[in-house]
């Protein structure tokens, strides 16, 4: 093979291994992270939290602020700033009151994570709580391993904070 073959080929290659990684991460969530915690905490007192958006900075050390447009239900938007990087916005996909929520960020070009967020009864009175989070879309598959490492140590801390403050707000 000549080194013309060769320089033509290896920028061949990867333009085939990036549409292939863009076509693979467009059809399919790739898992990022899931953090569970059980507690005895109030379903009530922990859907308080969550729906209380600006509050969030008390349990999520990591935020500077949140905002949200509306009310706490699909289809409202809202802002949030990470310390250290740029404003994004999010959209809230959907709600099921003191079940379940789930919000989007937008990230990279038509790639967006979701962050799923579930409180279930489990039969010995407690109840899981769940932080879920997903990315798809075409650039998903090539973000994963920065969206592992950063959310990887994140989440745990921010759901222990979380749990926490809905016990102590929880106890009589």
């Amino acid at each position: 093979m000549s080194r013309r073959h060769l320089a033509l080929g290896i920028p061949l290659l990867l333009l085939v291994v990036a549409a292939v990684l863009a076509v693979l991460g467009s059809l399919r969530d790739s898992h990022i992270v899931t953090v569970t915690r059980v507690t005895e905490a109030d379903p009530d007192v922990m859907w308080e939290l969550w729906s209380d958006v600006p509050a969030r900075t008390e349990w999520d050390r990591g935020l500077q602020y949140i905002d949200i447009d509306g009310p706490f239900q699909a289809g409202t938007s809202g802002t949030v700033k990470v310390e250290g990087q740029d404003p994004v916005r999010y959209e809230i996909v959907e709600v099921t009151p003191k079940v379940s929520f789930t919000d989007r960020f937008q990230s990279l070009l038509w790639t967006h994570t979701d962050w799923h967020h579930t409180i279930e009864h489990r039969a010995d009175g407690r109840y899981e709580v769940t932080w879920r989070l997903e990315t798809r879309g075409p650039l998903s598959l090539i973000s994963l391993p920065v969206l592992k490492n950063i959310f990887g140590e994140e989440v745990p801390t921010a759901v222990t904070e979380f749990v926490q403050l809905a016990e102590s707000r929880s106890r009589p």
